[in-house]
Formats: structure tokens, sequence, C-alpha cells
């Protein structure tokens, strides 16, 4: 386990475990039985019988095995969509049932590369797959529809691979799965609901790879030293003019290894989407103000010391929106939720930047990140042709 890891363990262990173990030591290998005991839900589960065989239903959230751990190892299941169904999938090396690494399937994306979907779902029943998105968290495959569909995912250290139906390559390989600090496992079925099916559940724990995980080094001028902001409601957000950021409580927050902050590891996510018409097209006035309905946004802070007056380029990612300032004044507002400028609102590591006009000595650099859902990030990379830069704090 990395540095990293045993930190973030440490941390939410005390919280986050409370209910997800029983009172005997956690099996380390076994056959999930099919019953109410054996199972901590954030839904009401059924068990039933489906497509011939016993069954467990959940009609939306997630589902823990009870006293199950597996950081490491094998997990086998067989799964299957109703007609109705949206999603489903897995949670394994889980906190809690809110808190876990997820891979699930799109039946209605079946065929296309959406099809199989890698991300955390931290703080949420949603993962964040606008910000885990592309090669090594998605995959093409068929995803049938009242057919029992197998799952294989192969845990070790920080690689998982995934094997869906009859396949004897991984339809997918996850090399650089996002440090939860769990070990639990169970099912999955997605935020909106419409229900999946479960059965012939059964994992066996392995020991972990002794070598520690290379984490990728961000781009150089990557700034990773933030404080974030507690998250406030779309009504209550005036994108031209910062608050009294004074009067807010604020966190230290570190960066992924690739470098973005990912807000959904501190703060509960919105799981919405954004105002559309009668013919489903997106009003595009109504994201433009940055006050999309059910949206939540979160202030990020940190400071640049120049050595004198100049303007520098600042690279920048986000993820649903976001309003950039510098010293207290707005310089670039920029919205990508899912529709508007694609389908899938994916967020995009490269590709928007603005100039700033650093003063002399301390300069505060300002993001109001909005998130409606899907994840919830940030980045920001001042061209400097060094290293990390950025503190966290106030001027």
């Amino acid at each position: 386990m990395t540095p990293r890891a045993r930190r973030i363990r440490a941390g939410i262990a005390g919280i986050l475990l409370v209910g997800l173990t029983s009172a005997v030591a956690p099996a380390q290998t076994g056959n999930v039985p099919l019953s109410p005991e054996a199972w901590i839900a954030t839904d009401s589960l059924r068990f039933t019988a489906y497509l011939g065989r016993p069954a467990l239903y959940i009609n939306r959230g997630v589902a823990l095995v009870r006293g199950a751990s597996m950081e490491n190892g094998t997990l086998d299941l067989d799964v299957a969509a109703s007609d109705t169904t949206n999603f489903l999938g897995v949670a394994f090396r889980a906190a809690a049932p809110r808190f876990s690494n997820v891979l699930f399937l799109r039946p209605g994306a079946s065929g296309t590369e959406e099809a199989v979907q890698y991300g955390p779902a931290f703080n949420s029943l949603g993962v964040a797959w606008q910000v885990y998105h592309g090669d090594g968290a998605n995959a093409a495959v068929d995803v049938p529809r009242n057919r029992w569909v197998h799952l294989r995912i192969e845990l070790a250290g920080p690689v998982a691979r995934v094997y869906v139906d009859t396949a004897t390559a991984p339809t997918l390989v996850v090399p650089r799965l996002v440090a939860s600090g769990g070990a639990g496992l169970g099912v999955w079925a997605g935020a909106f609901g419409r229900g999946a099916y479960f059965s012939n559940i059964r994992y066996a724990a392995a020991p972990g790879s002794s070598a520690e995980a290379t984490a990728p080094a961000p781009p150089a001028g990557t700034m990773l030293g933030w404080e974030i902001s507690s998250p406030i409601e779309a009504a209550d957000f005036t994108p031209a003019a910062l608050p009294d950021l004074g009067r807010l409580t604020w966190q230290p927050v570190e960066a992924e290894p690739e470098g973005f902050v990912l807000i959904n590891r501190y703060r509960e996510a919105p799981v919405g989407g954004v105002p559309r018409d009668s013919t489903g097209a997106v009003l595009i006035d109504s994201v433009m103000t940055g006050k999309i309905a059910g949206s939540r946004i979160v202030y990020a802070r940190t400071t640049i010391t120049a050595a004198h007056d100049e303007t520098r380029r600042l690279q920048y990612a986000y993820s649903n929106g976001v309003v950039l300032y510098l010293n207290g004044r707005p310089l670039a507002f920029a919205m990508n939720p899912g529709g508007l400028r694609s389908n899938l609102g994916v967020m995009a590591k490269v590709g928007d930047a603005v100039y700033l006009p650093l003063r002399r000595g301390r300069n505060q650099i300002v993001f109001a990140v909005i998130e409606c859902t899907g994840g919830w990030a940030f980045a920001a990379r001042l061209d400097s042709g060094g290293q990390a830069v950025g503190r966290a704090g106030s001027q």
C-alpha cells in the first residue's frame, strides 16, 4: 500500500467502516449467501428467482457483503439486466457503501466503448465517470438484456483486469485504481434506479504485491497545493463576484497523482442533470448562468508568488463548470456538462487556458467549481517550465 493510501485509510476508517464488518473476523474467501443477513445496502434488497436461478435484486444504489474483506484477489459473479436496467456492476475496495471503486456495465450502450466503465464512487452513489474516462476506464463489449452475463475482476495492487461474459482475455485493464482506503466488496446498480439482478457471487482474497506502485508524475507547473471550501447550492452562487472568503470554512486537500483535485473525495456531489426543453435540447442560456438547479459549487484557492509584474498563462481543466478569479476579479467562465458541448460532458484534460496578469508578490487564485453530475474535479497548470507550483491559503 502506498503512503498516500495509508493516509487515506487512517483518515476515514474510523467513521466509514461502521456496520460493514460483523463480530467475527472478515472472511477472505467464500460464496456469498443470497440472504438478508449477508448484506448491508443503501436501498431495499429482494431475494428472488430470475431467469431460472436464485438472485439478489436491488433497484438502485449499492449493497456490500457484510464481513467481506478483499483488497487484492478475484471477484466472480453473474449479472442480469432487465428491459429497464440502466446500470449494473460491482463495488470493490469499499470503505463504506458510498465510498468505493466501481466497475459497471451500460446495457443501453451495448457494443460501444461506453459499455464498460470504471471509476470511483466517493461520497455518492454515482461514479465520477466524466473524470475517469477513455483509455484505462472504458471498453466496448456486448451487454445483452434478459440473460446472465459473467463478470470477473482480478485485483492486484494498482491494477484491475476485467473479464466480461465469455472473454478469455481482459475486456478492460485499469492501470491505476483510485486509492479508496477500503477492502469491502459488493454489487452496484447506480443512482437512478430501474434495478438489476446478481447471482453466483464469490470471491477469493490474495496477497498484495510487495512492490509499491509508481505514481505518475503530474505535468511540470501543475498546481498541487489547494484548499477547498464547504459546498454551496446554486441559489447562493454569484459567478461574477466572490463571497467573503474569510467567512468560509476551508480544508487543505491533496491532488491525485495525475495532478487534478478530485472533489468527490472530500464533498458529497449532486446527482442531477442539465435543464432541457420539451424536445430534450439543452437550455443553453440557463446552463451558462452557472446556477443550474440542483448543482453544487465549491471554491478552491491557492496563491502564486511572482518576482515582478508579469503575464503568465494558466492551463486548466474542470468538471462540470468553473469560474476563475485572480485577486478577487473574475477572469474566465466555462461550462461543460453533458449535452452542452457533447453528449457525455467528459472532463477535457487539455485545451483551456487563461492569461493571468500577475502582480509582484502574492497573488490569489480561486476556482469556483460547479458540479451537476458525473464527477467533480479541477486542475491547474501554470506555464513555467519548472516543477509543480502553488501554495494553498489566503493572501
